[in-house]
């Protein structure tokens, strides 16, 4: 397995920003002794790729020290792709920064023509916790064409989002003794609400939240969002015992076996 961070410069956001890629390697086993490299190491395998975005205030690298991800990962053989976008809503400004289209259409290009990665719509799942989840369901509304699968962990979906959820995570900072997560700008005002194309296939969502979120409500209400707006729903699952970076692994191990299965039974 590899774990690599890159630098690069974005033209979408117009600054340097980070990204880190896990590929995953053969797992030294019984299976596999006496075998060559060239066997080892196919050098025309594409992997199923995930793509995980952090919560409000997270990084590219969020996900590596909270969680054991990349176990999950090399268990499912996926690559993994962590963007670094400082959130900012996942808004796309049209006179300045492009933080959905740094995602879903710059990043997408960067890393699938530097890196072994399938350009197979339903090969590439993405996801994310809290705003990340929301930021997820953008990106694959915004480019359905590339992304088959949504795994949102918390978020919400719903109409006037900028003014109930977007506020709601700025009251859970206040509380926390924390800025603003969010900058509710001319960008959001523009853009914020989410909406398939016209004649886009919808992505499919597997969605989980932990009861104890205090913005639980905004997710039970995404459930049934999306399900009145013909997405098909791989799951919704609540969690009433577990809380923060407990609940994002678990249900990120239950959305990535029930993602398997299914890739199973096609």
């Amino acid at each position: 397995m590899a774990t690599l961070q890159m630098n690069f410069l974005s033209m979408k956001l117009g600054m340097q920003t980070n990204v880190s890629v896990f590929l995953p390697g053969f797992v030294p086993s019984p299976d596999a002794a006496g075998k060559s490299n060239a066997a080892l190491y196919p050098v025309d395998e594409r992997f199923r790729t995930l793509w995980l975005l952090g919560s409000a205030c997270g990084d590219d690298g969020q996900w590596l020290r909270e969680s054991g991800v990349l176990r999950l990962a090399e268990k499912h053989h996926l690559a993994v792709v962590f963007p670094c976008v400082y959130e900012k809503l996942y808004s796309d400004d049209p006179k300045g920064q492009k933080f959905t289209g740094a995602i879903a259409d710059e990043l997408y290009a960067v890393c699938t023509g530097m890196f072994p990665l399938s350009r197979s719509r339903t090969d590439h799942i993405i996801g994310g916790a809290e705003l990340g989840a929301y930021g997820a369901l953008r990106c694959a509304l915004a480019r359905p064409d590339r992304f088959g699968s949504v795994i949102m962990l918390g978020g919400a979906y719903e109409r006037g989002i900028r003014d109930g959820y977007f506020k709601a995570l700025n009251r859970e900072a206040a509380r926390l003794g924390l800025p603003p997560y969010c900058t509710l700008d001319d960008a959001a005002d523009n853009d914020a609400e989410l909406a398939a194309q016209p004649g886009a296939p919808l992505p499919s969502v597997w969605l989980g939240w932990a009861s104890g979120d205090p913005l639980a409500d905004y997710a039970r209400r995404a459930s049934e969002n999306l399900a009145a707006d013909g997405f098909p729903l791989i799951a919704r699952q609540e969690y009433g015992d577990l809380d923060g970076w407990d609940f994002r692994e678990k249900a990120l191990a239950d959305a990535l076996a029930a993602l398997a299965h299914g890739k199973e039974e096609a």
